[in-house]
């Protein structure tokens, strides 16, 4: 058990240990960094909990035979994920290495995204899967013929083709999911997990449990903490101290180390079958099968700030009269000086086929780049000159950020017409904040 689980070996023997005396809980979080296989993890765990064996990686009884595949019946995946680079590893693994191990990794990967759409966690809301379900039955029915032909799928050459056209429907799936757990899949999730197994245990993954919002913490309190006996529920977090102490209190924590460069190599080698990758970290070799890596991302992000502060004819962020003081790693000296605004803007729908409007492959960029913008407030407000206009107006441009992702959700608006609001719309609101010294309303 635990085979496929690299870099993680005491973590791994614990839980075989504990599972073997009887000692596991009903309730346990997986806290670590991110890519350190927490899900993955959890996945195994609830092959283990089912299978009709001795929970050996390559037992063949009929449970396991449905957890290699993700499709036991058993199983919930909820929470926000991004899936977009596994699966363009995954598509990719099928033309370098077309083994089964390749077919199943592609399959799994689509399945985990498909999986958080499952009509358990609708029950009562079917409604809010009636523009998606087209979509869904239709990718759930291709996937079959990414399986390895003794299990039914095509030849190596043909997989390969419909995994490619497969990925445009799988981001479109990917746009679909929730920011956040939603209360009403809690719910869901609750009534579905006191009905009886298809086999020996339900399983309950709740992925970033640190994102909930209020409503769906007290939902998920109340199931903790009368959970049903034939469940088990396991959290995932990166950010163990963002979950408040009563879902804590009733979790049994189990931390998850950073891999270093071994095990990393060792998973590209095995997991992602790449033995030609010069990549020393997962987080690089990830990084490089992204359409636009993480740092032309952020320079994009940075240069678009810095206009924005240029266009207020002084500082955004230090608020001294005309000088600018910005990042603590001197992002001036580093990148050079900011261009105009519309020149800034211009180069980032460029730079992102205007946020995927012609192409699916970018439509992830629009709020990978709002999170680059706030990881740059958030370095700003660190900064030794920060003072109450950089609170002020961080929190402003936040703010107007949240609202454009809601408008660009919900509304399917287009990411540049919202790029140019945001920015009219936060230098306007900015003059007023500077004129009159406190916050202003942007309802």
């Amino acid at each position: 058990m635990f085979d496929n689980i690299l870099g993680q070996k005491e973590l791994t023997e614990r839980l075989g240990c504990e599972f073997l005396r009887g000692e596991l809980p009903g309730s346990l979080l997986f806290a670590g960094p991110p890519l350190s296989a927490k899900l993955s993890t959890a996945l195994e765990l609830a092959r283990v909990l089912s299978c009709d064996g001795k929970a050996l990686w390559s037992c063949t009884c009929s449970q396991c035979i449905m957890h290699r595949t993700l499709s036991h019946p058993d199983v919930l995946v909820l929470g926000p994920k991004a899936f977009r680079e596994e699966l363009h590893i995954a598509a990719e693994m099928l033309g370098r290495n077309p083994g089964a191990a390749s077919r199943y990794f592609f399959v799994r990967s689509a399945r985990k995204l498909i999986k958080r759409f499952d009509r358990a966690l609708y029950e009562g809301e079917e409604n809010r899967l009636n523009k998606i379900l087209p979509l869904l039955n239709s990718v759930s029915e291709s996937i079959f013929s990414c399986l390895p032909e003794e299990a039914g799928g095509l030849g190596n050459e043909d997989a390969k083709k419909e995994a490619d056209k497969l990925l445009a429907s799988l981001f479109k799936l990917e746009e679909a999911l929730p920011e956040s757990t939603a209360v009403f899949q809690l719910r869901a999730m609750g009534f579905w997990s006191r009905l009886a197994p298809l086999g020996r245990k339900k399983t309950v993954i709740i992925e970033h449990a640190d994102t909930m919002l209020e409503s769906s913490r007290n939902a998920i309190l109340k199931i903790l903490e009368e959970p049903p006996e034939h469940c088990t529920f396991i959290l995932t977090t990166s950010r163990k101290q963002a979950i408040i102490p009563t879902v804590l209190s009733r979790l049994r924590p189990y931390q998850f180390l950073q891999r270093n460069e071994e095990s990393s190599r060792l998973v590209i080698k095995r997991i992602f079958r790449n033995e030609d990758s010069n990549s020393s970290s997962l987080e690089s070799y990830i990084n490089s099968h992204r359409s636009i890596s993480g740092k032309e991302l952020y320079k994009a992000a940075a240069d678009f700030m810095l206009a924005l502060s240029d266009k207020l004819d002084s500082s955004v962020f230090s608020g001294h009269g005309g000088s600018r003081t910005f990042l603590d790693a001197g992002l001036l000296e580093h990148y050079g000086p900011a261009p105009g605004l519309d020149e800034a803007m211009e180069n980032l729908f460029r730079l992102t086929k205007n946020f995927g409007a012609g192409d699916d492959a970018y439509s992830w960029t629009f709020a990978a780049f709002l999170e680059k913008c706030s990881e740059i407030l958030a370095l700003q407000l660190r900064h030794k000159n920060a003072n109450t206009e950089t609170i002020r107006l961080s929190e402003l441009f936040n703010k107007l950020a949240k609202d454009a992702m809601i408008r660009k959700t919900d509304y399917k608006l287009q990411g540049t017409a919202l790029c140019q609001r945001l920015a009219g719309s936060f230098l306007r609101f900015a003059a007023e904040s500077r004129l009159s010294g406190r916050e202003v309303s942007i309802t």
